[in-house]
């Protein structure tokens, strides 16, 4: 179709007319001409509106209202709405009905769905090909082995896991709990994401030279790391087929030493033999290999890692790991480590890897811009409009160099095309000023030192985007600050005011944050998507390390999880999650809704709040077993572990689904997981074959 463009321009149509008319409307100051702009823009409306009638006949290109429409002309049940994330809608699953139904009853139809229906990668399993049992002469099935291979360690280290390949006697009790029958479907799936950084910076460790962590901080997931757990995760490729069952790569799983190793090994056999390797974590396809090194600048060849165990050596003052052979370089998925060989200096160390969260929240490389067209539009990316805008490393080196441009009375905006890492403590003072710092969309620089902002009563800042290891401190007055899709890392502090400010107004979106603290009253802090941690995993339990302090100040949370206590001067709370003490001081004002908070805490009115709602009526024996019971419990506290923030699936369901929409309480209600889990458990009956059960089974 032609562009509306070119069709109905104002230009277009002024050349249509008489030259007679063309002098004369230029004589008069250009009327006709003005007149003809106002057709031209409505005209323009008008085309691109018959273009969309006509793209809305597909499902591929139609808009998001016309999808259950087009769902019910295929008879598809109705799912719920899930609108907080990318990661999942109806599109999908409307798109695929067809092809689904063909294959109706086959594993790869029940992957397929679920990741339809939920936006989750899943692995199907039919249990009743595990069990052991004497074999028929007739029906010899080689590959289901009563005793397991103990020379193959990669599947010893998958035994009761979604890619478990040995045998298991019978079990009588209900999916999930039961899993081994013959009637039994499981669908092992994944709640974690996978987050690519492209080319991040490998943060030194030690004061021994030559060993780095992928994380551009330095942690790890510890020398005692639970079993499964890893720093590093497999970024899932896609099936090539939709008959095709899901494998290890194709799902967003910890990367496994063992894995990497065969493959690794595979690799250099098959190359010394002059044979094509067959290569899956390290293809250059789908996104090229899951892990990649530069040592000042310079790539390492797949031959020269060495995957291997780099715990700290027992005994050695300052702590070491191994160290690979000369030539090569030894990585550790598990524990997120790099060695180098011994006497081998290098000035930088790059690395591109994926790392497991649970969704769009913070400092990340993922899509900012709005999940959906009725969006707020500013909830990601800033406007360049009207704005000096600085690239970095285009048109400035490093974020320090670009800084050093900025110029007060002026709307700056600084956009950062990086991971690496950049060590600066700015002290800026910007005057009647407007300061904005994002990353490029996807992609996630690393900034480690504090700052010091200040200003007057119109100065700005905004932040999207970045990982900051440091503190905000404000000081005075400033009339904004914007933080939006940012980490700062909470062991560092979080924005911390002092002096005045009673016209400065603090807006965090889709962010992780350490303490906010003011000395005084502020103009109001508003929170969304949000979690606040006091650093509560490392404060020992019976503290509660002050999350938000806030006197005088007017207080709006949203979806947010606050780790720590909480003050201030008035509180407007949905949605929300409190795991410590709450005292507001101006409790005839505000309200709080479909939030968790403690019995004790002192705020405003209260509706459908828990545990309150769930103690009505119970008496005292009942209510102290019942307030245990509410009591949410997380799957992580610690930032930088996968799951932080993450509920328990063994969370009280009055938490789990104590939303306003039906979801879980805090900042995850934004993946409005247990809608996603319905939504699969609904569309499950039509797809099974009779008389088998199926089962969800989460890995994460």
């Amino acid at each position: 179709m032609t562009s509306p463009s070119k069709t109905l321009d104002a230009d277009f149509l002024f050349s249509r007319l008489p030259a007679f008319y063309q002098t004369r409307d230029a004589e008069l100051g250009g009327p006709l001409r003005a007149l003809l702009e106002v057709l031209a823009s409505q005209g323009q409306l008008l085309d691109e509106d018959i273009s969309q009638l006509y793209d809305n006949w597909f499902i591929e290109t139609c808009e998001d209202w016309l999808i259950p429409y087009i769902g019910d002309l295929l008879g598809v049940r109705g799912l719920y709405s899930v609108t907080g994330t990318q990661a999942f809608g109806q599109r999908a699953h409307v798109a695929n009905t067809l092809a689904l139904r063909r294959r109706k009853g086959t594993l790869p139809v029940l992957e397929q769905l679920a990741q339809d229906t939920t936006g989750w990668r899943a692995h199907a399993v039919e249990y009743f090909q595990q069990l052991g049992w004497t074999q028929h002469l007739n029906h010899v099935r080689a590959f289901n082995v009563r005793t397991p291979d103990l020379r193959q360690a990669l599947a010893l280290e998958r035994v009761d896991g979604a890619f478990d390949t040995s045998a298991h006697t019978a079990e009588v009790r209900a999916l999930p709990a039961g899993r081994y029958n013959i009637p039994h479907i499981g669908l092992h799936i994944w709640r974690l994401q996978a987050y690519a950084v492209q080319r991040g910076t490998a943060a030194a460790v030690g004061s021994v030279a030559g060993f780095f962590s992928f994380d551009p901080l330095g942690r790890d997931v510890g020398e005692a790391a639970p079993a499964g757990e890893s720093w590093l995760f497999n970024r899932p490729r896609t099936e090539a087929q939709i008959s095709d069952l899901a494998q290890p790569i194709h799902v967003p799983e910890p990367l496994s030493r063992r894995a990497l190793h065969e493959e690794l090994s595979a690799i250099q056999a098959d190359l010394a033999q002059g044979r094509e390797p067959q290569r899956r974590y390290f293809s250059q396809e789908s996104g090229g290999p899951v892990l990649r090194i530069w040592l000042d600048g310079v790539e390492v060849a797949e031959t020269a890692l060495r995957v291997c165990h780099l715990g700290t050596i027992p005994g050695l003052a300052p702590p070491q790991w191994r160290r690979p052979p000369a030539g090569c370089v030894g990585i550790d998925p598990v524990l997120g480590r790099i060695a180098l060989p011994a006497g081998q200096a290098v000035a930088r160390v790059e690395v591109a890897y994926a790392y497991g969260f649970p969704g769009d929240i913070g400092g990340g490389p993922y899509d900012r811009r709005p999940a959906r067209a009725e969006d707020e539009a500013t909830q990601g990316l800033f406007s360049a409009e009207g704005a000096r805008l600085i690239r970095v490393p285009l048109d400035q080196p490093s974020l320090v160099a670009a800084l050093a441009q900025v110029q007060t009375g002026q709307r700056t905006l600084i956009r950062i095309d990086s991971d690496a890492t950049e060590a600066l403590t700015p002290n800026l003072n910007l005057p009647d000023s407007e300061l904005l710092i994002e990353a490029v969309n996807q992609r996630r620089p690393v900034l480690v030192g504090s700052w010091k902002l200040r200003g007057n009563s119109s100065t700005r800042f905004g932040f999207s985007g970045l990982w900051i290891d440091g503190e905000l401190q404000l000081q005075g007055g400033l009339r904004a600050l914007d933080v939006r899709h940012c980490s700062l890392r909470p062991s560092r502090g979080g924005i911390r005011h002092s002096g005045n400010g009673p016209e400065l107004q603090i807006r965090l979106s889709h962010s992780i944050c350490g303490p906010i603290q003011a000395a005084k009253a502020l103009g109001g802090v508003s929170l969304s998507a949000s979690i606040i941690d006091a650093n509560v995993a490392a404060q020992p339990a019976p503290i509660d390390p002050q999350a938000l302090v806030l006197p005088d100040t007017a207080l709006d949370i949203d979806r947010c999880t606050v780790l720590g206590a909480c003050s201030a001067g008035q509180l407007e709370a949905g949605n929300s999650l409190f795991n410590g003490p709450v005292e507001i001081e101006r409790r005839q004002q505000g309200c709080v809704r479909f939030c968790y908070l403690p019995i004790d805490a002192l705020t405003p009115r209260r509706y459908r709040c828990q545990p309150e709602l769930a103690l009505q009526g119970l008496s005292p024996a009942q209510k102290k077993s019942e307030l245990l019971r509410i009591t949410p419990s997380f799957s992580a506290l610690r930032h930088g572990h996968a799951a932080y923030a993450q509920l328990r699936l063994s969370c009280a369901p009055e938490i789990r689904r104590g939303a306003e929409d039906g979801g879980e309480m805090g900042v995850w209600n934004l993946l409005q997981e247990p809608q996603r889990e319905a939504n699969l458990r609904q569309a499950l009956d039509e797809y099974l074959r009779f008389g088998l059960e199926a089962g969800l089974i989460f890995v994460n």
